[in-house]
């Protein structure tokens, strides 16, 4: 079994290497093989020339270059799709700006072999800020108002077995992309398996998240709603 892991990465020449070689320091540790697609998503600084000199040393890192950006979604299952060749048996994605350590993802990756169709981290320790707490909060109570059980539903990294993940048809490329992934999973009556993991403050770039990402929550979730 192997696992193939998303990581979509914009304007983060701070933290791009060290988040690589922290992944892959934790997942050979393991003993778990891999594929990492890394997904350069219109980035403007050295990201994507960093991508490029890990990954001449690493076969295991798929690099993938976008020269305008694609959004959240976009760039997440860009990466999702260049892995699917590579047979994996658990798929998902991380986030690459170094906020969420790798460490929880042999946690994730043995709950998937295990039979949860996906697991994911739970944030319980905020250490990112007032902003993104309050945006958090927002986003995971109008998630409970359309009914969703899972918490913390924008938690990362996400895994799934690949055979659920074929399932799934998601269409969101902005930042909605993991609530739809709840809100279908959920509808499937899929076994989600949460682990705790601390969100560390961002020491390398502003966060993405914005007003405007809360607006397009929204705006998302009434379609969501209509449609379904």
């Amino acid at each position: 079994m192997s696992l193939g892991l998303a990581i979509p990465l914009f304007n983060e020449e701070g933290a791009v290497e060290n988040v690589l070689h922290q992944t892959m320091f934790v997942l050979r540790q393991k003993n778990i093989p891999f594929f990492i697609a890394t997904v350069n998503n219109g980035s403007k600084d050295q990201t994507g020339d960093i991508i490029d000199q890990i990954a001449k040393h690493n076969p295991e890192i798929i690099p993938i270059h976008f020269d305008q950006n694609q959004g959240y979604g976009g760039g997440i299952l860009a990466g999702m799709r260049s892995l699917v060749p590579k047979e994996p048996s658990v798929i998902g994605w991380a986030w690459g700006d170094g906020q969420v350590s790798p460490e929880v993802l042999p946690k994730l990756y043995h709950a998937s072999k295990n039979g949860a169709q996906m697991a994911k981290g739970k944030r319980i320790k905020r250490k990112d800020g007032l902003n993104r707490i309050v945006q958090s909060t927002v986003y995971n109570r109008a998630m409970r108002i359309m009914g969703t059980q899972t918490q913390d539903v924008n938690g990362c990294p996400k895994l799934f077995r690949v055979e659920a993940w074929k399932e799934l048809d998601p269409l969101s490329r902005d930042w909605f992309l993991d609530a739809e992934i709840i809100l279908q999973a959920e509808k499937l009556g899929w076994k989600i398996h949460q682990e705790p993991v601390t969100m560390e403050p961002r020491y390398y770039n502003r966060s993405k998240v914005h007003l405007g990402t809360a607006l397009e929550f929204v705006k998302n979730i009434l379609q969501w709603k209509l449609k379904n």
